[in-house]
């Protein structure tokens, strides 16, 4: 299932305007989220890529500290990205989830992504 939803995401992937399909959105974020698909992580975060995937940021976020450089990398773009679209309380929530993140995992890129959503308040 996972395989299909990458396959329609990548055909569609040269529009400029993001996908806006829950049916697609949903079940990304969802695999994402599940332990068992620690080792694609990183492909459902560039699939998301051409989803309106704001509502979604919280939950992505914190793979900016995982131990995957692509993942990181991936979840760090996917935010930067966000950074004009996002409301005043999705950026405290961020803010929030950056801080969690720190106190269990100092990774530098962690550090570096709170300063940048503090710099957009």
């Amino acid at each position: 299932m996972h395989t299909k939803i990458i396959q329609e995401l990548l055909s569609q992937e040269d529009s400029e305007e993001p996908i806006q399909d829950d049916r697609v959105l949903e079940p990304l974020i969802q695999a994402l989220m599940d332990p068992g698909t620690s080792g694609s992580r990183a492909i459902f975060l560039y699939a998301l890529e051409h989803l309106d995937y704001i509502l979604h940021i919280e939950h992505i976020i914190p793979f900016i500290g995982d131990t995957s450089l692509e993942v990181c990398a991936q979840s760090f773009m996917l935010l930067e990205q966000l950074k004009d679209k996002l409301s005043e309380e999705q950026k405290h929530t961020c803010e929030q989830v950056l801080e969690d993140q720190i106190r269990h995992n100092e990774r530098k890129l962690l550090v570096v992504a709170l300063d940048m959503v503090r710099s957009w308040k």
